[in-house]
């Protein structure tokens, strides 16, 4: 697909199904107080990254003008219900991946990848359960999807979740061992590649 807008069509519904894999920080239960790193531990937080929430509200406009396309009798396309509904979701959509940007932020530290609360505070994930933080040595593999050029979701393999805590991925990037996870690309994602590369996370 080399529509860019096509693509976004399709990866914002995978997209928004990896954001109900993750926790929402109104519902996440706060880890207790001995989660907190040491205060000697450096912490770099990645920035947040607006591009996807605006991507996928661009595509909702597009919907409402293809929806309010008329003929030449001056009445709509048959194909006003479609595009008025694709105009509607992303826009919902589009707020939802703002808020998420706006409240969680990726950080490094000296031996973790996590996923915090924008003010630092950790939260359980509630999918497999346990903190959101991940060993840099417990890293399988990492990728962008679609791509590192159009990147719409943040994709890891860790083996640290235990294996009776694990669940299955609804996407199958690679067959290797371990918890598979996926995050809408809501932070920089060239920082998360060097953030990534300077930890030594492994990758195929």
């Amino acid at each position: 697909m080399k529509n860019p807008i096509l693509k976004l069509c399709v990866y914002g519904v995978v997209a928004g199904s990896a954001i109900a894999f993750q926790p929402s920080p109104t519902l996440a239960r706060p880890t207790s107080s001995k989660a907190l790193p040491p205060l000697n531990m450096a912490i770099e937080v990645v920035d947040a990254s607006y591009n996807l929430a605006i991507g996928t509200l661009g595509v909702g406009l597009v919907g409402g003008v293809l929806e309010d396309l008329k003929n030449d009798a001056g009445k709509k396309l048959p194909t006003a219900k479609l595009f008025g509904g694709i105009a509607l979701l992303f826009t919902i959509f589009a707020a939802f991946i703002a808020f998420q940007t706006t409240t969680l932020r990726f950080t490094f530290d000296d031996d973790s990848f996590a996923l915090q609360k924008a003010g630092g505070a950790s939260f359980e994930n509630v999918v497999v359960g346990g903190e959101n933080k991940w060993a840099y040595k417990s890293f399988q593999n990492y990728d962008f999807l679609p791509s590192s050029s159009f990147p719409i979701l943040v994709y890891f393999r860790e083996d640290q979740t235990p294996v009776e805590a694990r669940e299955e991925a609804p996407i199958v990037v690679d067959d290797l061992v371990g918890q598979v996870h996926f995050f809408p690309a809501i932070a920089n994602t060239q920082q998360l590649t060097d953030g990534f590369a300077k930890h030594n996370c492994a990758k195929l």
